[in-house]
């Protein structure tokens, strides 16, 4: 009876014992093997599962939202686009407006040609008869005194003119190829002459006539004989021309050249008024 309580009583110790010592320390028994519990390895395979497919989800996103980015971008720039070739395709246009000719509006009319006579017989240039007649008296007066005068042109037809005038850049300067529309319209009265100084070809139509032997025979004897020099106007574009005369010696000639400023003056002198144009 003895043997049997110490057995039980040593039993009893060494359970109570085993109880005490932590779980973690324990020694395994020999019997037993750590084996890895399945429900450990589900648990690692479903949460790199999951953060793989959040890494996913997140990338898909990301690229979604770059694409839209992309799209808003693009289409507003591409109305812009079009907007601004359709404007600079129209700003490339060109607006190509009729050239007016200036010779359409001339205050004179063209001269018979019956009514043309050349000056002297080796010469091309032509005038209008008594004009002719005059610049030959002129020209033998002036010749008399040592003074060499050369006609450079005399009557031109409007066809002729605009010719010319078609091979001409601009009228802003005084020279052979820069004219007023309004002197150059003159020739086709027959009255007017380009008139020059035979010792000074250089100075022929240019503003350097002016000074030459020629041009001052003109200012102090051209009267005498009729002609004038004519007058600046540069409301009407008419500039400097010293080379360019004209005949005013007889009622036509004068009404050719200033009939039409007196009835301009008389018309801006007029005040408007409506009764004179009711029937009375």
């Amino acid at each position: 009876m003895n043997n049997e309580s110490l057995s039980e009583n040593l039993s009893l110790v060494q359970e109570t014992v085993v109880d005490e010592i932590p779980e973690a320390v324990r020694d395994p028994q020999k019997h037993e093997e750590i084996i890895p519990t399945p429900t450990d390895n589900k648990k690692w395979i479903w949460s790199w599962m999951g953060i793989v497919i959040l890494v996913g989800v997140v990338t898909l996103g990301l690229q979604v939202q770059s694409n839209l980015n992309q799209v808003n971008a693009s289409s507003p720039q591409t109305k812009t686009d079009s907007i601004k070739a359709a404007n600079s395709s129209d700003t490339k246009t060109p607006i190509i407006e009729p050239q007016k000719n200036p010779l359409s509006d001339l205050p004179y009319s063209q001269i018979a040609e019956m009514e043309l006579a050349y000056i002297v017989a080796d010469s091309d240039v032509r005038l209008q008869i008594n004009a002719a007649k005059n610049f030959l008296k002129m020209l033998d007066a002036a010749r008399n005194e040592g003074i060499n005068l050369v006609a450079l042109r005399g009557f031109k037809s409007k066809s002729e003119l605009e010719t010319l005038l078609s091979n001409t850049n601009t009228i802003e300067s005084n020279s052979p190829d820069n004219f007023s529309p309004l002197s150059y319209g003159e020739y086709i009265t027959g009255y007017a002459v380009d008139i020059g100084d035979k010792n000074a070809p250089e100075t022929y139509q240019n503003v350097e006539f002016e000074n030459t032997a020629a041009f001052q025979w003109l200012k102090n004897n051209a009267a005498y004989f009729s002609f004038e020099m004519i007058p600046v106007d540069n409301e009407k574009g008419v500039g400097y021309e010293p080379w360019h005369w004209r005949y005013v010696g007889d009622r036509h000639s004068l009404e050719t050249f200033y009939l039409p400023n007196i009835i301009s003056e008389e018309s801006e002198l007029i005040p408007e008024n409506p009764e004179f144009n009711k029937d009375e």
